[in-house]
């Protein structure tokens, strides 16, 4: 799984909640931040670029913490 293939089975869970615009914010924002470590293996970049997205205040203040907990490990599970 490449981070390319992760945002596409992610994306529609959190465009149903927060809507194409905000989703695309939520998603470039860990895609940026995961981009930045050159040095890390495909593997360790999606496992940070999943718990980018689990750690985003959006995601966490419309969830609450225990839901998120089920998406992160949900998620995970794409790996």
């Amino acid at each position: 799984m490449n981070i390319d293939g992760l945002k596409e089975k992610i994306k529609p869970e959190l465009e149903s909640i927060f809507g194409s615009s905000m989703t695309n914010l939520i998603l470039n924002k860990a895609k940026i931040r995961v981009s930045s470590d050159k040095a890390a293996d495909e593997h360790t970049r999606c496992r940070t670029y999943i718990e980018c997205l689990a750690n985003d205040e959006r995601v966490v203040g419309m969830w609450g913490n225990l839901e998120v907990k089920d998406r992160l490990s949900k998620w995970m599970n794409y790996l």
